[in-house]
């Protein structure tokens, strides 16, 4: 029989691993192959959200969106003139949870009159009456919204 064991591969005459041993070794692999997927060279690379950076750029004509207490706004600079700024504002009233749902979709929405608003000394920002400091700043179009019982701070992002 020694004769066998001779020629019969190395692997065969190895002597067999412990249980305890291919457990631990199990988990070893385990943890190395989780903390290697969790790198983050594989984790998914969203954009970084934008934020106001404290510098006011140049006002120019476009499209900012935002929510601005209970309402999602669309705040559209339509043009940049020597003394004002000509701009619409509309919207969605978002509905409250408890509130009954609206008769129709309609009573939600609402749109302001174009207007112009004045263009304050800086010539970086401008004052509507209920929109103050409304500037651009890092992209974002951001100021302060008087409302009846508070002032909001909003920073819209620019829609494309």
């Amino acid at each position: 029989m020694d004769g066998i064991r001779e020629w019969s591969h190395p692997e065969e005459r190895a002597t067999p691993v412990s249980r305890r041993t291919h457990i631990a070794f199990s988990l070893i692999l385990t943890v190395a192959f989780f903390a290697c997927s969790c790198s983050s060279e594989n984790v998914a690379r969203y954009p970084a959200v934008r934020q106001p950076l404290g510098q006011r750029q140049a006002l120019h004509p476009g499209l900012w969106r935002g929510q601005v207490g209970m309402t999602l706004i669309d705040f559209r600079i339509d043009q940049v003139l020597p003394a004002a700024v000509a701009v619409r504002v509309s919207g969605t009233v978002l509905r409250l949870a408890n509130q009954p749902k609206p008769a129709s979709a309609l009573d939600t929405y609402f749109y302001d009159r174009p207007r112009t608003c004045k263009l304050t000394a800086d010539g970086r920002s401008f004052d509507c009456t209920r929109y103050v400091d409304m500037h651009i700043d890092n992209g974002l179009l951001c100021g302060v919204y008087q409302a009846p019982n508070e002032a909001l701070r909003p920073c819209l992002q620019p829609v494309p």
